[in-house]
């Protein structure tokens, strides 16, 4: 410990700072983990984070986002298709609520990974 002596001896010895009241429990590295956020989304709190995401891209560059495209073979809503038919994870969380990934899907009218890969097969280009 640097320092004289009579510095280190001023203080008690910390065990350091010890949390009594929280909710998760501690791993092997000594971390508290959040194996399981306590926070569930909504179709409303979607919509919320999704109003704000797009006020800040509008405020940030000046253009507006195009609004969702829940039919049709419009190329943003092919785009879409193939973009989230690639991505992993599961469609709902283990307490059987669905994921972000599924909510997304369904606004914009796809019910599976698989009915989006089949309409991005199907509509894109080349």
């Amino acid at each position: 410990m640097p320092g004289s002596p009579i510095q280190n001896n001023m203080f008690e010895k910390s065990t350091g700072y010890v949390q009594n009241d929280n909710p998760f429990p501690v791993s092997s590295c000594g971390r508290r983990r959040n194996d399981g956020s306590p926070l569930t989304i909504t179709d409303a709190s979607y919509e919320k984070s999704n109003r704000k995401m797009r006020s800040k891209y509008k405020s940030e560059t000046g253009k507006t986002l195009g609004s969702r495209q829940t039919s049709g073979t419009n190329s943003r809503r092919v785009s879409f298709a193939c973009r989230f038919s690639g991505m992993k994870g599961p469609m709902k969380k283990p307490n059987g609520e669905p994921t972000r990934k599924a909510i997304a899907l369904k606004k914009w009218g796809f019910g599976s990974v698989q009915a989006a890969r089949k309409f991005c097969n199907k509509n894109k280009k080349s």
